[in-house]
């Protein structure tokens, strides 16, 4: 890519996100490529600023194989490499049949592409991924999240930084407008392509971005800000309440399970985050499961089956146990 392209890639929006927290001098990064107008300008901006980060910097594509034309998005990130001088991988999903099947076709898409990102990386010698979720993003996320009834810890939204697989996801735009990346794009003249599955109105998404308009002149022009600063904000305090559940958890721990009388001495937003912490990995309870369990444990004796297995309370002892067989995952509660 030309010169006078790569300083204005430098003194753009894009660019100053990318901050040393989270792609720190001596790291390597595999930069999430789709080919979309977001993710080719969080490619720009990373090999724009590989040398004042001290950062090494590599394109990931996933090929989901959904669309006839999708090995076209492949040949679009490979050029893109070339151009930024940075090197490519590239990984194609053969079949997300079974997988489909089991998640539908957008979760099952989302779980094989961060397989597969995963992967790339360590093929790379990558030490974390960088996705390019905008702003807009954001503030969608938590607006649907809403209309489902999420709870404080899904009201913080898409999240700066979290694990996968072993190496560290970041997500460096969550403040930067759409606007911005598509603008960073033109200015270079960087090629970029639209997904047709972000219109399709089978998805929730696309029929969010359908009335956006509408909403913004309901509810405000700032509404993208004003969605995102609230998950920033929800992201900060849910952090708190992880790390009071925690200390809770541990003050709570007996042989065989939880002191049943401590816990219920918490505050209910808090003994939900401890019944939630103390179930990862084994229970997948939801709200009405959390609910019901904070009016069981002064019993003496009372159980509630749950996705994975079941909340168990018996002489003033909780404990958490796996499903030992396959059966329903209706919620069922008994007290004695």
């Amino acid at each position: 890519m030309r010169a006078d392209c790569l300083e204005v890639a430098r003194a753009s929006e894009v660019s100053h996100a990318l901050s040393p927290d989270l792609l720190p001098a001596g790291s390597a990064v595999l930069v999430a490529c789709s080919g979309g107008a977001d993710s080719t300008a969080l490619a720009i901006a990373a090999a724009a600023r590989a040398a004042d980060l001290s950062i090494r910097v590599v394109l990931g594509h996933v090929d989901h194989g959904l669309r006839p034309d999708s090995a076209q998005d492949a040949e679009r990130v490979r050029m893109l490499a070339a151009e930024l001088s940075v090197p490519s991988r590239n990984a194609r999903l053969d079949s997300l049949a079974a997988e489909v099947r089991a998640l539908g076709l957008e979760a099952a898409a989302r779980e094989a592409r961060y397989a597969a990102l995963v992967t790339l990386a360590r093929e790379s010698g990558c030490d974390r991924i960088a996705t390019a979720h905008t702003r807009k993003d954001q503030a969608e996320t938590i607006l649907l999240r809403l209309g489902r009834g999420a709870g404080p810890g899904a009201l913080a939204g898409i999240r700066r930084r979290r694990l996968l697989g072993g190496l560290l996801l970041v997500r460096p735009l969550l403040d930067v407008s759409r606007e911005a990346t598509k603008a960073l794009c033109i200015a270079t003249g960087a090629a970029f392509t639209s997904d047709p599955h972000n219109a399709d109105p089978r998805r929730a998404r696309a029929r969010l971005r359908a009335i956006w308009p509408i909403l913004l002149e309901a509810l405000g022009p700032r509404l993208e800000e004003a969605l995102a600063g609230s998950a920033r904000i929800a992201a900060e305090e849910d952090a708190l309440l992880e790390a009071l559940a925690q200390e809770a958890l541990q003050d709570a721990r007996l042989d065989g399970g939880l002191d049943a009388r401590a816990l219920a001495l918490l505050p209910p937003a808090l003994l939900r985050r401890c019944l939630l912490a103390a179930s990862a990995g084994v229970l997948r309870p939801e709200r009405a499961h959390l609910d019901q369990m904070l009016t069981l444990l002064a019993k003496p004796r009372a159980s509630i089956d749950v996705p994975g297995g079941r909340f168990f309370l018996a002489a003033g002892v909780l404990r958490i146990e796996r499903r030992s067989r396959p059966g329903s995952q209706a919620s069922r509660a008994e007290t004695k």
